[in-house]
């Protein structure tokens, strides 16, 4: 039977490797000391994800430090999430404790909402604000949210510009195709602001020519301005967290160490799983509202996948519950973007598992996901229980795995047999509790059970008893 070290090597390493890269995450960057007379920039820019609530969520904790001038989010985005946008907002609202500009040069949907939570806002020439339609992004495409969930959002964009002292309802036309804003929208379509319009229509406080011209209306004329760019490893774990990316990671992972548990020694696949797996990992820390709780839910999920392939028959309890958590783990991870990660994740997984099935058919791994054409029964011919006397409460051995039939051994007799249900690996002791017709169902005895409780002897019987040879033989089904 083979070793599980290698298993456990893997698994270690695993564990090893996901702890080291959530160090980076645990410790928080040092805010610089004594900046007073500064004002920050930070790029709000591309599609808001996770990854953008996490950078927002590191420099307004340095800025509640540091105390500088204010906090510029300059706003350049398409728009993106719906949950990193309730954060961000929730964020500036009311985590920021120094003053908030917003200058957009382009804000819309999630990023007009994240726009109008600052303070103060300055539009930039040929900019716009607006159009924040809600849609539902799936794996297999976009689809239209119901009306409750745009009444919700609706309230959301009219307390926000209520919270800042801007107009109200322009802001529910930006989500709501129903409200009407004369000179602005028709029943058919949202509310797409100007610089001009913006101010003009109460979204805005200024219409700025540079953001130079913005700080100084604002009162900030001439102040040093500090960008407050994202890190290299921020810009990896945003890459790396994209739902595509993710599910392929978290597929190569899991599939690299099952693929690594049936091999010998530690070798490439096994490799790659870790390294992939670490790489989801830090992506989650950097990039997401993840904790260690979530990526010990992924490793509990891996290992318990790991133990139903190894060491259960069947797909039982063990995998059920791995499978839930790596789910969870990725739901509470990704949040909206989960069943995304989700689907894309069943997607790969299915074709990785067609490829190593087509690729190693014979292989143990291939072995643990589809049923065998071939029964390990041992060659040699086998007797009902009608002709073997006295064969209640006889002790003999397994022949065969009892799945839960199979060929015992009672003495120099063979008699197919039926265990209480239990699986019964070859050459387990057993005992008959029952004989009923042809039915023999048997238990298995521990070691202490003498054996001269044995049924009969195959003289007795006129049963020529079987060599070694003949018992390990296969049939086919």
């Amino acid at each position: 039977m083979r070793t599980l070290a290698p298993a456990r090597r893997a698994l270690a390493a695993a564990l090893a490797l996901l702890g080291l890269v959530a160090l980076p995450a645990a410790v928080a960057q040092p805010a610089p000391a004594g900046v007073l007379n500064e004002v920050w920039l930070v790029p709000v820019e591309g599609e808001i994800t996770a990854a953008t609530t996490a950078f927002l969520q590191s420099r307004v904790a340095r800025a509640n430090d540091a105390r500088p001038l204010a906090l510029v989010l300059y706003v350049d985005t398409p728009g993106g999430s719906v949950d990193a946008m309730r954060d961000i907002v929730g964020l500036i609202l009311h985590q920021a404790q120094v003053p908030t500009i917003a200058v957009v040069q382009n804000a819309f949907s999630a990023g007009a909402l994240i726009a109008m939570s600052a303070e103060r806002l300055a539009m930039l020439p040929g900019s716009s604000i607006g159009a924040a339609l809600p849609i539902l992004a799936t794996p297999t495409g976009i689809a239209p949210v119901d009306e409750k969930f745009t009444s919700a959002l609706r309230g959301e964009f009219r307390s926000v510009a209520e919270a800042r002292g801007r107009n109200a309802t322009v802001a529910e036309g930006m989500v709501d195709q129903s409200v009407v804003i004369p000179g602005l929208s028709t029943a058919s379509e949202l509310v797409t602001l100007t610089a001009a319009q913006a101010v003009e229509h109460g979204i805005a406080d200024v219409q700025a020519s540079t953001l130079a011209d913005a700080l100084t209306r604002f009162g900030y004329g001439g102040v040093p301005v500090e960008r407050l760019e994202p890190s290299f490893g921020e810009r990896l774990g945003a890459f790396l967290s994209q739902p595509l990316l993710a599910a392929v990671l978290l597929v190569v992972g899991i599939g690299g160490l099952l693929i690594e548990i049936f091999s010998p020694g530690f070798g490439v696949p096994g490799a790659i799983g870790v390294i992939a797996l670490a790489a989801f990992a830090y992506s989650a820390f950097i990039a997401t509202p993840a904790g260690p709780v979530d990526i010990l839910l992924l490793v509990l999920g891996v290992v318990l996948l790991a133990v139903e392939v190894l060491v259960l028959p069947g797909f039982g309890v063990a995998g059920v519950i791995g499978l839930a958590a790596i789910v969870f783990a990725v739901v509470r991870i990704f949040e909206e973007g989960s069943l995304t990660v989700i689907g894309y994740s069943a997607l790969f997984g299915g074709v990785l598992m067609a490829v190593l099935l087509w690729m190693l058919p014979n292989s143990r791994l291939a072995s643990a996901f589809r049923l065998s054409t071939r029964l390990a029964t041992p060659a040699g011919p086998s007797v009902i229980a009608e002709d073997v006397p006295d064969l209640q409460g006889a002790v003999g051995t397994a022949l065969s795995d009892l799945r839960p039939a199979g060929v015992a051994r009672f003495g120099s007799a063979r008699v197919d047999v039926v265990s209480e249900g239990d699986y019964v690996p070859a050459g387990s002791r057993i005992k008959v509790l029952r004989v009923e017709g042809n039915r023999v169902t048997v238990r298995v005895v521990d070691d202490a059970t003498p054996a001269t409780t044995s049924a009969t002897g195959g003289e007795a019987h006129g049963l020529a008893a079987s060599d070694d040879s003949a018992d390990s033989g296969r049939e086919e089904t």
